[in-house]
């Protein structure tokens, strides 16, 4: 007589069909290769911010795994779902994101893959014989509300840039000339500098900047294709908030910053380029509002922030 074989948990798939990598066919084979080790549900998004109330209702409905398939941007909105309500990585489900954008930072921060047959093969693997791990986010915190951020946030140049490329997607230009195209107009529009900004870390010190301010919640900061670009290399999951504070951004301070980055140095040059690792909050002050960015998404100008570490905040199953 053979033994009952336990019941497959319930996982929750929630799709943002607008991403770049993702299509109805290629949800379908993700589906079937996932359908190997869970009993799979899927709900598609239809708006900003639609992803983060299914993920919340996936939670309050009892799904063991919610996965997310689509960018960095859909992969924020389903944690802060899964996280709203006060619920700890215990009492939320476990998350997996399956890359479907055009980055996928946070799922390759994990050690997933890019190709996405090869990620989701990992993916199930990793549900059928591992337990799921923790990782830390970052939470930042404005007069307006508050947001759990899985890799990075950015106040200043970063984020006029980021404003630029998510208006050169809905123009519908070319995907591989977005970044270069937007960091020239803003150069050509309105230079590198920017307001000046105090930045008090929890460490003690105080430091400034007129160019841009980046936190790391892991590394790298982001992808050109294949190559990691690195601002803090240190940032890690198992460690607290990394930052880099550029005090001032010329346009010479700025081509040695970018030189040394796509060179795949382990952060920029010059020194007005300044990093700290492992803090528990930052908080940051314009004198005017300055655009801000949050896991590669614009949200708009912000004049004060506060950003804190939160360590073991969410399991993974990769």
């Amino acid at each position: 007589m053979h033994a009952l074989q336990p019941a497959p948990q319930r996982g929750l798939v929630i799709a943002n069909p607008k991403a770049s990598s993702t299509s109805r066919r290629r949800l379908k084979r993700v589906v079937k290769k996932l359908e190997e080790v869970l009993e799979v549900t899927v709900r598609k998004t239809d708006s900003r911010g639609h992803a983060e109330e299914l993920a919340r209702r996936g939670a309050d409905e009892g799904f063991e795994v919610v996965l997310s398939l689509g960018g960095d941007g859909t992969v924020n909105e389903v944690v802060n779902g899964l996280l709203a309500d006060g619920r700890t990585a215990a009492e939320a489900p476990v998350f997996v994101p399956i890359p479907g954008g055009s980055t996928n930072v946070f799922a390759r921060a994990l050690g997933l893959p890019w190709d996405r047959r090869k990620a989701v093969k990992e993916i199930v693997e990793a549900l059928r014989t591992r337990r799921p791990r923790t990782v830390s986010l970052g939470r930042v915190a404005d007069e307006k509300e508050e947001r759990l951020f899985t890799f990075c946030a950015g106040l200043g140049w970063d984020a006029s840039v980021i404003k630029r490329v998510e208006s050169y997607r809905r123009n519908g230009r070319n995907i591989g000339a977005h970044y270069a195209r937007a960091v020239m107009a803003e150069v050509n529009e309105h230079g590198v500098e920017g307001e000046s900004m105090e930045v008090e870390l929890s460490s003690g010190e105080v430091d400034s900047s007129t160019g841009m301010v980046v936190v790391q919640n892991c590394a790298p900061w982001t992808y050109l294709g294949t190559l990691p670009v690195n601002l803090n290399s240190r940032a890690s999951f198992n460690a607290g908030l990394d930052v880099l504070v550029l005090r001032k951004l010329g346009l010479s301070a700025a081509a040695r910053t970018a030189a040394s980055l796509l060179v795949g140095r382990e952060g920029p040059d010059g020194k007005h380029a300044i990093t700290h690792h492992d803090l528990s909050w930052i908080r940051l002050r314009a004198s005017l509002p300055q655009a801000f960015q949050l896991d590669g998404d614009y949200l708009g100008e912000r004049t004060e922030l506060e950003l804190t570490s939160v360590p073991g905040a969410l399991r993974v199953a990769c």
